[in-house]
C-alpha cells in the first residue's frame, strides 16, 4: 500500500489515542457530576469559553477532545478519499467512521439538552467503542506487513504453516472482544443509574452469593456477572492458544490481554471496595477499551495467521 510511512498511519494512531483519552474523559464528567455543568449545546452558557469553574472545565474538556477527534477524523477522511488505493481498502470504513462519529456527535448533545438520561449515556459510551473500533482495524490495515516472498534461489524458506486452530481463535477473540463491548454498555447503565454502591462488598452483594435480580442491586449484579463471563471467555482463549503456533504479531496482544484481564479485575474490586474513587474508575474505563483494542487485534491478527 503506497504511502505506508506517511501521514495516514500516524493520523491513525493519534485519533486512536485521542479517542481512548476522550472515553476516559467522559467517565471522569460522569463520576465527577459534571455532566449538566454546562446545560446547553454547542455553547457553554451562550459563550464559546465557559467560566473556570472546576466543574464546567471538565465538561468543557470533554468538548475540547471530541471536537480535536472530530478534526482528525476529517483529516483521515481527507487522505483516505485522495488515495485510490487507500479509497479502495478503507474507503468503506472511513465512510463507517464519519457516521459513527456523527452519530456520537449528536448522542453527545441529546446526553446534555435532556439531562443524562441513562439510554444515551449507554449509547454514547458504545458508539465511542465503535469508532475506536473502526480506527482500530484501518489502522492494522493500513500497517499491514506484505505477504513474504516464495521460497527460491537466494530467499529465505517460506514461514511455517498457519496453525489449524488460528481461525477458531480468532472467533473466540472476537467473541471476548464482543462481550467486552456490551460489559462497556453494563457499566455506562451501573455508573448512570446510580447503582455503582448497590452492592458494597466483595466478592458478595448485600451478604448475599445470589442477591435478587431487580432494581439497583440487578443493575449492579449483573455487571458482576457480565465481568465473570469476560474471565472464563479470555482464559479460555488464552489456554486454548497456548498450544499453538502462532506468529509473534499475533501472539503478543493474546498476553498483554491476559495482564489487562487481570488489571480490570483488580480495578473493579477496588471500585467496590474503597467506594469508588474517581481515579480508580476512570482506570477501569480505560482498561476496559484497552482490553476491548488487544482483543480486536489478536482477532484480527489470528485471521491473518
Amino acid at each position: 500500500m503506497e504511502d505506508r510511512s506517511g501521514r495516514l498511519p500516524s493520523l491513525l494512531v493519534a485519533t486512536l489515542a485521542m479517542v481512548f483519552v476522550l472515553v476516559i474523559w467522559g467517565g471522569v464528567v460522569r463520576l465527577s457530576g459534571s455532566g449538566l455543568a454546562i446545560p446547553d449545546w454547542p455553547l457553554a452558557g451562550g459563550k464559546l469559553i465557559p467560566p473556570a469553574h472546576p466543574n464546567v472545565l471538565i465538561e468543557f474538556g470533554h468538548r475540547v477532545i471530541a471536537m480535536l477527534v472530530t478534526f482528525l477524523m476529517l483529516a483521515i477522511a481527507i487522505v483516505v478519499f485522495r488515495s485510490r488505493e487507500y479509497r479502495r481498502s478503507l474507503g468503506v470504513l472511513t465512510v463507517a467512521a464519519l457516521i459513527t462519529l456523527a452519530l456520537q456527535v449528536f448522542m453527545g448533545a441529546r446526553v446534555v439538552l435532556e439531562e443524562l438520561p441513562v439510554d444515551r449515556v449507554v449509547a454514547h459510551l458504545l458508539l465511542a467503542f465503535t469508532l475506536f473500533a473502526i480506527l482500530l482495524v484501518m489502522a492494522l490495515r493500513v500497517t499491514e506487513s506484505p505477504a513474504p516472498p516464495a521460497a527460491g534461489p537466494g530467499l529465505p524458506a517460506p514461514s511455517p504453516a498457519p496453525d489449524p486452530r488460528a481461525r477458531f481463535l480468532g472467533r473466540l477473540a472476537h467473541l471476548a472482544a464482543g462481550a467486552v463491548f456490551l460489559q462497556a454498555g453494563l457499566g455506562a447503565w451501573v455508573s448512570s443509574s446510580g447503582a455503582a454502591l448497590a452492592c458494597p462488598d466483595f466478592p458478595t452483594c448485600q451478604g448475599s452469593w445470589l442477591p435478587p435480580m431487580t432494581g439497583l442491586v440487578g443493575i449492579h449484579y449483573a455487571h458482576r456477572l457480565g465481568a465473570y463471563t469476560i474471565v472464563v471467555i479470555v482464559l479460555w482463549l488464552l489456554v486454548a492458544a497456548a498450544p499453538a503456533h502462532l506468529p509473534p504479531r499475533a501472539r503478543w496482544p493474546l498476553r498483554f490481554s491476559g495482564i489487562l484481564l487481570a488489571v480490570q479485575v483488580l480495578l473493579g474490586i477496588a471500585n467496590v471496595v474503597l467506594r469508588v474513587p474517581l481515579p480508580v474508575s476512570a482506570a477501569h474505563f480505560g482498561t476496559a477499551l484497552a482490553l476491548f483494542g488487544t482483543l480486536l487485534t489478536s482477532a484480527y491478527e489470528l485471521k491473518r495467521a
